[in-house]
């Protein structure tokens, strides 16, 4: 119950978010955005390095931040960013599933379609995203603008569309 207090005061904060409010919502989630660092970059100092710069981009949005549903989650996913950022200055791949790495189907159009129709079943919004994603080839902020959302609730619902897709496709190929 606590925690539902503390969000409806990060949330009231709207348009002045103080120093002493942002830094109680960092360290509130630090803890986790650390271990998320740590658990990708196996390097204590460079976690730290990661979620040094995520903060750093916490605070230059903080005026944003009120209006993200789940700060904890929103934290974490800008710190993996840092980190996938880090990983691709040393030229390192994160492992990926292993359906991923089969090879691609002889026939490209009725992969096409396999794909298209699963993007078909997933929920309005999260299909609008993907196709404006991956057909229309638009940015983030273009797509967050035509939707009518914000920039993390755009991201929120692409990670739910790839989740729900991952599942399709597991159970396709059971």
């Amino acid at each position: 119950m606590a925690a539902s207090c503390d969000y409806q005061s990060e949330k009231n904060s709207a348009t002045s978010m103080t120093s002493e409010q942002f830094k109680a919502i960092i360290l509130r989630h630090q803890p986790a955005m650390q271990r998320m660092a740590e658990s990708l970059l196996h390097n204590e100092a460079d976690a730290e390095d990661a979620v040094q710069e995520a903060v750093i981009q916490l605070w230059q949005q903080r005026e944003g931040l009120d209006k993200v549903t789940g700060t904890e989650a929103y934290c974490i996913a800008i710190v993996k960013r840092r980190c996938i950022d880090l990983l691709r200055k040393r030229h390192v791949t994160l492992p990926v599933d292993e359906h991923l790495c089969d090879p691609p189907p002889d026939d490209t159009e009725e992969s096409y379609e396999k794909a298209l129709s699963m993007v078909r079943r997933l929920p309005p919004q999260q299909q609008q995203a993907i196709l404006m994603k991956y057909e229309e080839l638009q940015s983030s902020e273009e797509i967050a603008r035509r939707l009518h959302i914000s920039l993390p609730n755009l991201y929120t619902t692409l990670s739910r569309a790839y989740t729900t897709l991952r599942e399709l496709l597991r159970k396709e190929n059971e």
